[in-house]
């Protein structure tokens, strides 16, 4: 009778240990998880500001050349109204 009390006992040490190392695990997982989500939130937040900042990149150089254009057409323009003024006279 004492060593089935004996054996009941060991298997119930080993039970509780084996619960609690379980949460362990899953403690540790959670807090994998959690720093996998945070670290793709930081490159999702990277990716968005390397984005701005191009598309930003993108229409100051659009800007640029659409003024460059206009002036180009204004002196072609000016240019052209000059000829005819000559011809005309």
């Amino acid at each position: 009778m004492k060593q089935v009390i004996l054996i009941v006992g060991v298997i119930c040490i080993f039970v509780f240990i084996g619960c609690g190392q379980g949460e362990k695990g899953k403690q540790a997982t959670q807090n994998e998880t959690k720093e996998a989500a945070e670290a793709l939130k930081e490159k999702a937040e990277a990716t968005v500001e390397t984005a701005k900042e191009k598309s930003q990149d993108t229409v100051e150089v659009a800007k640029e050349k659409t003024e460059e254009t206009t002036e180009t057409v204004k002196e072609k323009a000016t240019s052209a109204a000059e000829i005819l003024q000559k011809k005309n006279e």
